[in-house]
């Protein structure tokens, strides 16, 4: 199996050291996102792939998305989107999905090996967005993976507002009590009792990436916890266990995710 993945920026999924559009270890430096998400699949696995086989994640810059998403528009003209009309950024998430779906379908053939494929986006930084732009994003992401074949192999990382709730939900002074509550916190740093300042303050400083996984490694994270709380967590944590379970992982604990 390997695992292809695409985020916004180091704090989230990771990025490629090199400052290259496709990367894997030792360039590739993990994010916080993706040792969750490692913990996730080593739940299956028995086993952890960025602790015993790195190489078998695939990391994909943004930027290289926005480059396949212009070599298809050169291919084959405008891409047209089903259905009805699209505001302009789920249709963003939309072909952001699409196109590493392709990708991920791409490094399949050329690996030899099944790929699921993890795109990370935050959902908005400001509590005025409309209600259900949560969804929208979410289903133009799945939609994209199914536009790509890639189909439920394809897993959105939507953290509602951003990954910071999730994160906090483990490491605020109390862990694992009201987790709910923070994914109604304002994602945007320029509000008032802002996440990324909530989370500065239960780290005591402003860690890096690479230290938030330290963090982690340290503390762990009860995920299944932290899920039954944050409905964005467990949307995410579910798409991932049937993504798993499409490659034939037997189920986590017996149980069928």
């Amino acid at each position: 199996m390997i695992v292809v993945l695409s985020g916004e920026g180091k704090s989230d999924l990771g990025h490629c050291g090199n400052s290259q559009g496709q990367c894997r270890t030792p360039d590739f430096i993990p994010g916080p996102m993706t040792w969750l998400a490692d913990q996730i699949i080593a739940q299956r696995l028995q086993y952890s792939l960025l602790d015993d086989t790195p190489f078998q994640y695939i990391f994909i810059a943004k930027p290289r998305l926005l480059a396949l998403e212009q070599q298809r528009k050169l291919e084959l003209g405008k891409i047209s989107l089903p259905g009805k009309k699209r505001e302009q950024e789920t249709a963003y998430f939309h072909i952001n999905a699409w196109m590493l779906g392709e990708e991920a379908l791409r490094l399949q053939e050329e690996h030899r090996d099944q790929a699921i494929a993890i795109l990370f986006r935050d959902r908005d930084g400001t509590n005025s967005a409309h209600a259900g732009l949560w969804e929208d994003k979410w289903n133009s992401l799945v939609s994209g993976f199914a536009r790509s074949r890639l189909d439920d192999r394809g897993v959105p990382m939507l953290p509602k507002p951003i990954s910071e709730a999730w994160l906090l939900c483990a490491a605020q002074a109390h862990p694992y009590q009201n987790c709910a509550a923070l994914e109604d916190m304002p994602g945007n740093d320029k509000s008032p009792n802002d996440l990324k300042s909530a989370l500065k303050a239960a780290y005591g400083r402003n860690l890096s990436s690479v230290e938030q996984v330290e963090w982690l490694r340290e503390h762990g994270y009860d995920d299944e916890e932290a899920a039954s709380q944050m409905p964005s967590l467990q949307k995410f944590r579910h798409s991932l266990h049937v993504a798993l379970t499409s490659l034939g992982l037997p189920p986590h604990n017996g149980v069928q995710q």
